[in-house]
């Protein structure tokens, strides 16, 4: 059969719909994403009824690299200002704290059980995503060593597996234990004097709700951060996620543009198309012989993450279940942190007679803290670890 790209689409659609059905009916205990992987890793990859190109064909996982991410991360990044930046320092240090549990228990316990050169080699995988991955297999290939190689992308592409039912049963915990104690109900507390830098006025009339207007401005944040990381070399995960929080703070992206731009929900569509696109080929058979390894060190790695985000979100006066969740966030990172918190704050908050303020609340109780980490990690800490751990391997 000759597949089009509106039936490549439209398989990619149906997939996330039912992922989307089942976690509304879960209330975001069973992820969608979850759910997605699992159908095409059956339909794809084992039974081959999915062609190995559907997320290129469907015309999705293109927008991603192109211009999708920029204009994701620069209206998240818009979404959080200063003020609630200054609140999550404690998320930095439980996030690196995870990481010191992956680093701690694989290079220990993941050594004796499964080798020096596979716990080492799973450890920036486990804590970061596609970049430290390419950087890991350039590096092992170069070496001779393709079945590292492999190894790491086993890693990469099984993490989301492990780390996603842990976070979103944690952060179901965390956002109910908030509810339980009030939290919706109250206005958050000022940290300091609010900070306004506020320079361009607010939108108004017919161009309050211009799609090309938002899409402008939210492209023109995108290119001045794509510029920046050109010159600096900081990951553009950083640089779209700090300028979208600066144009955020001046005005110069609106509070919500894509949603208001009626962008939003095809560009998110596009990033879970772009995020699953190796789950497609992949087969049951190709990582058999790695299943085990992969899997322990992940189990290992994870069980890391949640001893000491646990006792370090315990001093810092954190649910411990929310610490676990902002820790494991580094074994899936953005847009999945987003896609998470997003499900479960719905999950506990629609048709339970939840005002919008109080949705809101809630929201912003578990959204910028599973941001922040994903940032953290998958963007930061894992590139440095790959770059110290690749020369001691290769």
């Amino acid at each position: 059969m000759t597949w089009l790209p509106i039936m490549a689409f439209t398989v990619v659609a149906v997939i996330y719909a039912v992922g989307d059905y089942v976690a509304v009916k879960t209330k975001g205990v069973i992820s969608s994403v979850l759910v997605a992987i699992a159908l095409l890793l059956v339909f794809g990859g084992t039974l081959r009824l999915l062609p190995e190109n559907l997320m290129d064909l469907s015309g999705l996982s293109a927008m991603i690299p192109t211009f999708g991410m920029g204009l994701i991360l620069v209206n998240v990044g818009s979404l959080m200002n200063l003020n609630d930046m200054r609140k999550e320092w404690k998320t930095v240090v439980i996030s690196l704290a995870g990481i010191a549990g992956i680093i701690l228990l694989d290079s220990t316990l993941g050594t004796a059980v499964f080798g020096r050169e596979r716990a080492l080699a799973a450890i920036p995988p486990t804590a970061g995503g596609a970049a430290v991955t390419m950087l890991m297999s350039e590096a092992a290939n170069e070496a001779g060593r393709p079945d590292l190689a492999s190894f790491v992308a086993a890693v990469t592409a099984l993490q989301v597996l492990i780390g996603l039912p842990v976070a979103s049963v944690c952060l179901r915990r965390a956002a109910k234990a908030f509810i339980a104690g009030g939290g919706h109900k109250r206005e958050e507390k000022k940290v300091g004097k609010e900070i306004s830098l506020r320079i361009v006025p607010e939108l108004k009339g017919p161009l309050a709700v211009s799609s090309t207007m938002h899409f402008a401005r939210l492209g023109v944040v995108a290119v001045a951060a794509q510029l920046c990381t050109n010159v600096t070399g900081i990951s553009t995960g950083v640089t779209f996620l700090v300028f979208g929080i600066v144009a955020g703070a001046l005005g110069i992206v609106e509070k919500g543009s894509l949603k208001t731009a009626g962008g939003e929900g095809i560009l998110m569509l596009a990033t879970y198309a772009y995020v699953a696109s190796s789950f497609v080929s992949m087969k049951f058979s190709d990582f058999g012989e790695l299943l085990v390894p992969v899997v322990g060190l992940l189990v290992i790695g994870a069980v890391g993450v949640m001893i000491l985000s646990a006792l370090v979100g315990k001093l810092l006066g954190w649910n411990p279940f929310l610490a676990i969740a902002v820790g494991v966030a580094c074994l899936f990172g953005y847009p999945v942190t987003y896609a998470v918190a997003m499900e479960v704050a719905q999950g506990v908050t629609k048709g339970a007679g939840f005002t919008e303020a109080e949705e809101q609340r809630v929201v912003s109780y578990l959204l910028p803290k599973m941001l922040v980490a994903g940032v953290v990690s998958v963007s930061l800490t894992s590139v440095i670890l790959g770059g110290i751990i690749a020369p001691m391997l290769f």
